[in-house]
């Protein structure tokens, strides 16, 4: 009795993906279904959003009660609630095995249970169900065994066997073949460098081949051509690398204390990076800064970009024609420079930039803008000094071009020191091109503080960000970060909810009391979500997109 229990707890975990044949391009697994179910169930947001009205209808949809009519019809048919009912089908895993980038290719799924009885049970009962049709269509189901596993088959694209504690569903008849009697390699195995670099234990993981995509001359044309593309090079560059040089992408979903983690990674070492992508990439330093996170913030974000290695290294990276146009712009624009050329202010420049979106309070005119729009401010880093004295002189010369058609108002605050140069739209004044008034949500400023230029819509976020640019601490070797913070949003939306109330007024059709109370309760639900935040990250072996999730 003691010797076949050592024996099944010592033995390792079945993985559903040895029950695919090998071949497949993608592969997607769920190694632990219980827990990944329990972790999205006992989710607090989860939870509080089945009390707001719009989630109560929605959970009272007929495609949901119907579903919830099935698990209870199974439950009662196999004698088990649907938590434990779940490990004993699934316990070990649920694998996908398709073919990427092919919509009629064969695909198949295996669900590896730990109680064979109860999988023997779930599978007659499915086919009973299922046999039964839905009363007006009639369905045809032939039963038939293969492999020492009982089958099922429409003769279409409905194609499942059980054999032992194991289930397939397959779309063609093919695939299941392939799955029922494959005696050599399996998809775990060509999965396996995948499964290594995610790492961990996900709640689930995939896998993409990318080597016979890449292969393709379609696909060798884009990479040729995305590393010559002035505008592909600047905005993706380094991830449009790290993808040219990349056999496969995993991506593992994991959860955190406070929420969920999904990882995505592409086995491109940071020493294969082409030396021009310096542009996206430091050589040393961090990646990027700390995002700035001023009282209010809905969207904040750093990067590193520079703009120095992009004019130094442009016959590298940008073709012929558009380099040519480049240069030439570069020259015109120098012309009307103070004591300098484009070329020299980039040089000038830093190679970090911000960007943060924030709420600030009070309003920025008395006459008010038809559609309020949050404040919001760019942060440049300069190499040299000399870079924020010239671009405040180009900005002030742009301004007094500006002030001949808007008759802007020009002022000069003077915030702990720092000296903030601000322009207002004059007050009473229609203006054709603005019938919003959206230029009322602004009093256009900057300001130059120690290394950064602040370029701000108001000067009110430019008082909030000098502490944040004090600040030390919290680089990141990350070359891309953005945060969305929910909360921020939330808080926004509370203080001009006629957006969120017009919606439900029109689109649900309830009183304007009711709408209120359902924004209210809307946005008080959105401030539990917490923020989620996107990153880039060039790492020794890997490139790296994290996108984390944390709740309040």
């Amino acid at each position: 009795m003691l010797l076949p229990l050592l024996l099944a707890v010592a033995a390792p975990a079945a993985d559903p993906l040895s029950r695919i044949p090998a071949g497949y391009t993608l592969a997607a697994v769920m190694p632990h279904p219980r827990a990944a179910a329990d972790a999205v169930r006992n989710l607090p947001a989860l939870t509080a959003a089945t009390r707001l009205a719009e989630v109560k209808a929605a959970l009272a949809s007929p495609a949901v009660r119907r579903l919830a009519e099935l698990v209870a019809y199974y439950e009662r048919d196999l004698g088990t609630e649907w938590p434990a009912l779940l490990d004993k089908l699934a316990g070990r895993g649920i694998a996908v095995g398709a073919m990427f980038g092919q919509d009629d290719g064969p695909a198949v799924i295996a669900v590896e249970g730990t109680d064979p009885d109860a999988v023997a049970g779930f599978f007659a009962s499915a086919v009973k169900f299922l046999d039964a049709g839905d009363g007006d269509t009639p369905v045809s189901l032939t039963r038939g065994t293969r492999a020492g596993a009982d089958t099922v088959t429409n003769g279409t694209d409905f194609h499942a066997a059980r054999r032992g504690p194991t289930l397939w569903v397959a779309n063609r008849a093919d695939a299941l073949s392939a799955a029922l009697d494959s005696s050599g390699p399996s998809l775990a195995a060509d999965a396996a460098p995948a499964r290594a670099l995610v790492g961990g234990d996900p709640l689930a993981w995939a896998w993409v081949d990318f080597a016979p995509a890449r292969r393709s001359q379609a696909a060798r044309d884009f990479f040729d051509g995305a590393a010559k593309d002035f505008l592909g090079v600047v905005v993706v560059g380094g991830t449009a690398d790290a993808a040219r040089r990349a056999d496969f992408v995993a991506a593992g979903l994991h959860r955190t204390p406070a929420g969920a983690r999904l990882e995505v990674k592409l086995p491109a070492k940071r020493a294969d990076l082409r030396p021009e992508l310096a542009l996206h990439v430091p050589p040393a330093g961090p990646g990027s800064l700390p995002l700035l996170n001023p009282p209010g913030t809905i969207y904040s974000q750093s990067f590193h970009l520079d703009l120095g290695t992009l004019w130094r290294e442009r016959a590298k990276l940008i073709n012929g024609q558009t380099l040519k146009d480049i240069e030439k712009a570069e020259r015109d624009i120098s012309k009307v420079l103070p004591n300098t050329t484009l070329g020299e202010l980039l040089e000038m420049s830093g190679p970090y930039h911000r960007v943060v979106v924030a709420d600030v309070p009070g309003d920025a005119y008395a006459t008010k803008p038809v559609t309020p729009l949050p404040a919001a401010a760019v942060v440049l880093s300069m190499r040299d000094e000399r870079f924020g004295k010239t671009t405040a002189a180009a900005l002030r010369a742009g301004a007094f071009v500006a002030t001949t058609q808007y008759k802007l108002k020009m002022s000069t605050q003077d915030v702990d020191g720092v000296k903030v140069v601000c322009y207002r739209f004059p007050v009473g004044e229609p203006l054709d091109a603005d019938p919003d008034r959206l230029r009322f949500n602004a009093v256009p400023c900057f300001a130059v503080v120690g290394e950064h230029l602040v370029v701000a819509s108001r000067p009110e976020l430019v008082r909030a960000l000098l502490p944040e640019l004090k600040k030390t601490g919290g680089e990141s070797p990350a070359v891309w970060r953005g945060r969305f913070d929910v909360g921020g949003a939330a808080g926004y939306l509370e203080r001009y909810p006629e957006p969120v109330v017009n919606r439900a007024l029109l689109g649900e059709g309830v009183s304007l009391a009711e709408a209120k109370q359902r924004a209210a309760a809307g946005l008080a639900w959105l401030a539990t979500l917490g923020g989620v935040e996107l990153s880039l990250d060039h790492r020794t072996d890997a490139y790296v997109v994290t996108v984390n999730w944390e709740a309040k």
